[in-house]
């Protein structure tokens, strides 16, 4: 069986070149660059990839459009801050040399570095099928109605690949804020578009839950600073989204008049009186 590995880009080229690297083995590698400005594209065609041009379509358009220009069947996608270990490598050919059923998909294991340490995977046993990477585009693609956190839809079974799939951005704190502010706005949106509704009570319950589930559940507690320090920045991520989206519910009242000539603050709404000399 063949292979064709489809990477979506924007402005990449610090993290790109390990990502091509690590799939060099593979029979095609497939780039679609969404407008970078540095040398992404340049990169990608220096280490022997094919490389396309699209506007940005969201995240499971994109990377159905990257499938289908592709010149194989079977489709491995990653993003550019991505890894492929060598054991995952073997665990990849391996499966496909046994001739799978085109309908099935195969999950990989995937593990995140926060300030220079590998994490746990974050996911519970139950939802690790749920990471599709390497599928059969005849049969199976991204589900185009998820705006952020896509997966892949497979008719079949989804079998779980020995091996990491290494993701390896190198962030420092701010771009790890930025970035999780930038996706709890999508998925506040996500949420209130769906009909979820939310109560003061979430905001305060799944943050916490959040940190106490990676922290203890996951085993961040075995890292030291870094496993606090994620946790809590995590569950800053889910405090966020759900804030959002109860922002997103509140009523749409005319903002009130300011005080006038020093007029004293509001408590619940009513003016509060001025002191006496």
């Amino acid at each position: 069986m063949r292979l064709s590995v489809v990477i979506c880009t924007k402005d990449e080229q610090e993290r790109l070149g390990r990502c091509l690297d690590s799939v060099a083995w593979a029979d095609e590698v497939l780039v679609l660059d969404s407008g970078s400005t540095d040398r992404t594209r340049e990169l990608a065609a220096e280490r022997g990839a094919v490389v396309h041009r699209q506007g940005w379509l969201g995240f499971s358009r994109q990377k159905n459009r990257a499938a289908a220009l592709a010149s194989h069947d079977w489709i491995l996608s990653l993003d550019a801050d991505e890894v492929v270990t060598p054991a995952l490598a073997a665990s990849i050919r391996g499966a496909l040399e046994a001739r799978p059923d085109p309908h099935d998909g195969f999950a990989l294991d995937r593990r995140a570095d926060f300030l220079g340490r590998w994490l746990p995977n974050q996911a519970r046993r139950s939802k690790r099928h749920e990471l599709v990477r390497l599928y059969n585009r005849r049969f199976s693609g991204w589900d185009e109605a998820m705006p952020v956190h896509e997966i892949v839809r497979c008719p079949g079974r989804t079998h779980l690949l020995p091996g990491w799939l290494l993701h390896w951005n190198d962030f420092d704190l701010d771009a790890l804020i930025t970035l999780f502010n930038r996706y709890a706005t999508v998925e506040a949106h996500d949420l209130h578009d769906r009909g979820v509704r939310v109560r003061a009570s979430s905001v305060v319950i799944r943050p916490v839950a959040r940190f106490l589930w990676l922290y203890l559940a996951r085993g961040e507690v075995r890292l030291g600073a870094h496993g606090v320090v994620h946790s809590g920045l995590k569950a800053a991520s889910e405090f966020m989204r759900y804030a959002k989206l109860w922002e997103l519910q509140q009523p749409r009242a005319p903002r009130a008049a300011a005080p006038q000539d020093g007029a004293g603050d509001t408590v619940d709404g009513q003016v509060a009186p001025r002191r006496q000399a």
